[in-house]
């Protein structure tokens, strides 16, 4: 049977070119068991995934042709040695070494004539570690999709090397006949086109009465910055990790969640970066954040996910002042998403960038605003360690696409009571990374130190007042 493209993944095939490549990967840390040198463990993870053909959706191709339904198309022979490589770093191996090559390698674009995956295994590390750089293509799956298919190839426990994530199996196939999927999904669409125009009708009535009255989401809300020049090739990453429980505590003292906390450390490190390369955003900046709208279970290999923007802090409000207004402007964009189905919150956001897209084809950016700043994405994450073979993961920092309108990406996993933070940014937006690596961090250190934790245990009980004794005279006897 042959599988149509959906029209979203379509748009991510046409995003697809060598200054914006629509590449989505994820670099995964591991330290080799004991008694193992990283060279050995790497050649055994090697064989062992040259070894397994791929599964759906890692073994076709796209066929989109001038005449004719997109669709994705199997080739007469897959050759995993072109797919699966290995490399060594030079000495001396420096993790900001390996952040560079990570930038290279996800640079170019993937062939079209061959599946829309590659598997960079690299030793070399001066810490004795290896690493497992995974690219594909965002029209294969979509974070949530991508984040069950890795971590699902990756063990619980230490063990043999299990199938690498391009060969695990496939989602099964819906129970229900492609006419009657269809004929739901034509009724789906018919009524979410009627709530999308219900909510874009509220939105431009709300900006023409009070321009300054908080709404929810808030697309071309944002000031231009450098984030917003045009996508060039080459691209810097970088990566931080922070501590999961302690953002929840922080998210809930605060009244939001966890991604609030990390909208806050991401926008407050943006700012000072920005501030030191020159530039003062008179405003507030807007992070566009993917949701998924996948149900329990569904791993379907596409792209099925909707769209947050999220005005952020004032660029004068301090760390923790800003984290107040992220939560109530997710507060307020989350309630208006809970007011749409499914189809009408996808649509929303095609139709914001569609916008967007029109405006750029006909050269009027510069009168309108950019309809994002940046991107922030929480792909979700998992409990306890994993482990490849009997390595064991120590970091799983995602490397996303950089893409008109913006040039800059911060995307997370979660895993083993930590939120891996993978930074990627177009170097024309970003020269450096690690200033705004660090800028971040340190917004998480000021966060802390306004949200000490309430353990009472930890406190000196107060002094004791002495009480006053009453003295009772002696009775005079007569």
């Amino acid at each position: 049977m042959v599988r149509a493209i959906p029209v979203v993944d379509l748009v991510f095939l046409w995003l697809d070119r060598k200054e914006s490549p629509a590449n989505v990967g994820v670099v995964l840390l591991f330290e080799p068991p004991p008694g193992r040198t990283a060279d050995k463990t790497v050649r055994e993870i090697l064989k062992a995934y040259r070894a397994t053909p791929p599964t759906a959706p890692f073994d076709v191709v796209p066929a989109v042709q001038p005449l004719g339904v997109p669709h994705w198309q199997v080739p007469p022979r897959i050759d995993t040695k072109r797919h699966v490589l290995r490399e060594t770093l030079p000495p001396p191996g420096t993790l900001d070494q390996l952040h560079a090559r990570i930038a290279e390698l996800h640079r170019d674009m993937l062939d079209r004539t061959r599946p829309l995956f590659e598997i960079h295994l690299i030793d070399g590390l001066e810490s004795g570690r290896f690493a497992v750089y995974v690219k594909t293509h965002h029209v294969s799956w979509d974070g949530r999709s991508a984040m069950a298919r890795i971590f699902g190839s990756l063990g619980t426990e230490p063990g043999p090397i299990a199938t690498g994530f391009h060969a695990a199996p496939p989602a099964p196939p819906p129970g229900a006949s492609e006419l009657a999927s269809g004929l739901r999904a034509l009724a789906s669409q018919a009524i979410a086109m009627r709530e999308l125009y219900e909510t874009v009708s509220r939105r431009l009535a709300a900006l023409r009465g009070d321009p300054a009255r908080p709404r929810g989401n808030a697309p071309f809300g944002g000031p231009h910055t450098r984030l917003n020049r045009p996508v060039t090739a080459e691209r810097n990453f970088g990566g931080f990790s922070l501590p999961l429980e302690e953002m929840r505590r922080i998210g809930r003292a605060r009244g939001g969640t966890i991604n609030d906390v990390l909208l806050a450390v991401a926008d407050d490190g943006v700012q000072r970066c920005l501030r030191e390369l020159g530039e003062r955003p008179p405003e507030s900046l807007v992070a566009m954040c993917p949701v998924s709208l996948r149900e329990p279970g569904d791993d379907e290999a596409r792209t099925k996910a909707t769209t947050l923007f999220v005005k952020l802090g004032n660029p004068r409000s301090g760390t923790a002042r800003r984290l107040d207004e992220i939560v109530a402007s997710s507060a307020r964009a989350k309630s208006e998403m809970r007011g749409m189905s499914k189809e009408a919150s996808l649509d929303f956001a095609v139709l914001a960038f569609g916008l967007w897209f029109t405006s750029h084809a006909f050269g009027l950016e510069a009168f309108t605003r950019p309809v994002i700043n940046f991107v922030v994405s929480n792909v979700g994450g998992v409990e306890g360690a994993r482990y490849l073979g009997r390595s064991k993961l120590i970091g799983a920092y995602p490397v996303s696409m950089v893409a008109d309108p913006t040039g800059l990406n911060f995307t997370t996993l979660s895993h083993d009571g930590r939120m891996d933070v993978g930074v990627i940014a177009s170097r024309d937006a970003i020269p450096d990374i690690q200033p705004l690596v660090q800028h971040c961090l340190a917004a998480w250190q000021r966060l802390r130190r306004a949200n000490p934790p309430q353990d009472l245990t930890l406190r000196k009980p107060p002094p004791r007042k002495r009480s006053r004794t009453l003295r009772i005279p002696p009775i005079q006897r007569s």
